[in-house]
C-alpha cells in the first residue's frame, strides 16, 4: 500500500492569500464603523440630553420650583440645578440623585450652543435654547421653545 505525500489540509501560499483578504477587507470598513459609531454615539448624547430637558420641565411643574440646567461648552459636560430658597440671595444648587451628576459628552463629540444653560420655571415655560452636538461631519441640533413647546431634534450636516 503506498501513501500519498500530499496529505488533506491548506498550504502556506493558501492561508497567506486568505489572511491578506481579510485584512484588506477590515481595513477598508473600519472608517464606515468609524464614521458609524461617532454618529451613534452624538444621537444618543442629543437624546440624554433631551431627557435631562424633559426632566427638568416636569419637576419644575411638580415641585414648583426652578430648575437650571447649565451647559460647559469648553469642557464638553453639562449638570442640572434647582433653585434653593433655604440660601440668601436664593442660588441654583446641585440635584441630588443620578440626575444631579455632572454629565459629559463622549470623545470625540462638540458640544455648542447659543447660551450657556437654560431656566425651567413652575408655571411651565422655559427659556428658548438652542444646543448643538457635533462630530467631525454632522451632529444633531436640540430647539427648545418657551412654554408648551416639545423639544425638538434635527440632524445637522456640516459642510467642508
Amino acid at each position: 500500500m503506498t501513501v500519498s505525500r500530499r496529505s488533506a489540509g491548506f498550504t502556506l501560499i493558501e492561508l497567506t492569500l486568505v489572511t491578506l483578504l481579510v485584512l484588506i477587507i477590515a481595513g477598508l470598513s473600519t472608517p464606515l464603523f468609524k464614521k458609524t459609531l461617532s454618529d451613534l454615539s452624538a444621537r444618543n448624547t442629543a437624546f440624554s440630553v433631551c431627557k435631562l430637558i424633559n426632566y427638568a420641565q416636569e419637576m419644575a411643574i411638580l415641585q414648583r420650583s426652578s430648575y437650571r440646567i447649565d451647559f460647559d461648552f469648553k469642557k464638553g459636560k453639562y449638570q442640572l440645578l434647582r433653585l434653593s430658597s433655604s440660601v440668601n440671595p436664593p442660588a441654583f444648587k446641585k440635584v441630588t440623585g443620578r440626575f444631579g451628576r455632572l454629565f459629559g459628552i463622549p470623545q470625540g463629540l462638540r458640544l455648542s450652543g447659543d447660551k450657556s444653560g437654560m431656566t425651567f420655571y413652575s408655571d411651565g415655560h422655559c427659556d428658548d435654547i438652542k444646543i448643538n452636538i457635533l462630530t467631525d461631519m454632522s451632529g444633531y441640533s436640540i430647539e427648545v421653545k418657551g412654554f408648551g413647546n416639545a423639544v425638538e431634534i434635527k440632524e445637522v450636516n456640516i459642510e467642508r
